[in-house]
């Protein structure tokens, strides 16, 4: 019986942290996430190399405001996150991002579609265990010991991030894009530019620590509940 229970509760951390990790990737791929980040490490312009004009292909250092940074970055977001089916700034006689990019960033959609539909099977599971469990009574002992796991987990994957971010960056890109594709130039990489080191920990940071304080608000509300009921059967007895 033990190991059953500590099997289901194994199998709700890990559905609660894929679901919960990738909702809050959507949720921190938002303009504002970018804006804010971009105000903490004191960015209000980037240049990117854009073509002088149509008659001359020649790249060169521009200078764009956040606003307009944004906007590029809100084109790659809905097209990665599944909202448009269209790659950011792919058109054109001379398009802002080469063809590896845009290629390496069809390679993102299909990983994050991919995990899109592990969120969904994982709140399937979720709610599934959740229903088994309160049937037995045992539903917020499996949800405060489910979600302090996930903590636990998601916080150490954390530390190890915070430790060494750029190794462990390139190794989560090694695994899902084996192909290689995903190393650009960062002196003529307009993708690169768009999406600095700043960005990509500062996401990293936002996902994880939003992930530690709601799954340890939950463990707390489910704590709280037993209580109570605890209480409550003490004094009618």
């Amino acid at each position: 019986m033990t190991t059953t229970y500590r099997i289901e509760v194994a199998i709700f951390a890990i559905a609660l942290a894929v679901f919960g990790l990738v909702a809050l990737a959507i949720i921190w791929s938002g303009d504002w996430a970018y804006a804010a980040l971009a105000n903490v490490n004191g960015v209000n312009q980037t240049s990117f190399l854009i073509a002088s004009s149509a008659l001359d292909q020649r790249r060169v250092e521009t200078p764009l405001d956040l606003p307009a940074v944004i906007s590029w970055h809100h084109a790659w977001a809905a097209y990665v996150t599944g909202v448009s089916s269209t790659p950011a700034i792919s058109w054109g006689p001379d398009p802002i991002f080469t063809n590896d990019e845009t290629a390496h960033m069809a390679d993102v959609r299909a990983v994050f579609r991919g995990a899109e539909y592990a969120a969904a099977l994982a709140l399937f599971v979720l709610v599934f265990r959740i229903g088994r469990a309160r049937r037995r009574g045992d539903a917020l002992r499996l949800v405060r010991a489910g979600s302090l796991i996930a903590t636990g987990t998601v916080a150490i994957i954390g530390v190890a991030g915070l430790v060494a971010f750029e190794p462990v960056f390139l190794l989560f890109h090694d695994v899902f894009f084996p192909q290689g594709n995903f190393l650009f130039d960062p002196a003529t990489s307009n993708l690169i530019r768009l999406y600095p080191e700043w960005y990509w920990e500062g996401i990293t940071a936002g996902v994880g620590a939003s992930f530690l304080a709601v799954a340890l608000l939950v463990a707390g509300a489910a704590h709280n509940a037993l209580r109570r009921r605890s209480n409550t059967y003490t004094r009618a007895a």
